[in-house]
């Protein structure tokens, strides 16, 4: 469990979107189960229902996606980990002192990669180029799936 994945990650591999098929592939390459923390399951479960909001999937899509996220809790393939909020928090205002002037990082976004360097993430998996940057500046290795997924719609 090196691999921290952003919740912009994580969503796509419960609901079709661009970088699915990459998200999916590097997941099932690693073989590990995926660390997660009350703070993703917030946004993804959000994430998800604001999808609803603007009608992009129905009510039952919902149901069934957030059905999914628990069986995969259940079966071991999300492992649901603490954090420590105070480390987090003060991890992330050191990550923001270094990285938000320079390149707009948002503080959730922050909190993200915070996280990850308090769990001892050696890696980090996101889209968001911001972040990228934050995870780069906190000594993380990065993996940019929008880019993954960019070279793969062009085989």
């Amino acid at each position: 469990m090196n691999t921290y994945l952003d919740t912009g990650v994580l969503l796509p591999l419960y609901i079709e979107e661009s970088f699915s098929e990459s998200i999916t592939k590097i997941v099932e390459e690693r073989s590990e189960s995926i660390p997660v923390n009350l703070f993703q399951e917030v946004e993804f479960e959000n994430a998800t229902r604001l999808k609803l909001f603007r009608g992009e999937i129905t009510y039952r899509h919902v149901t069934q996606i957030l059905k999914a996220w628990e069986e995969d809790i259940s079966a071991g393939r999300l492992i649901r980990r603490p954090v420590n909020w105070v480390q987090a928090l003060d991890e992330a205002r050191r990550l923001g002192t270094l990285v938000s002037a320079k390149t707009g990082c948002r503080t959730l976004d922050l909190v993200h990669v915070a996280i990850a360097v308090k769990w001892g993430c050696e890696r980090f998996v996101t889209a968001d180029a911001r972040q990228l940057k934050a995870a780069q500046a906190a000594g993380l290795k990065v993996l940019d799936v929008s880019v993954i997924g960019k070279s793969n719609s062009g085989k």
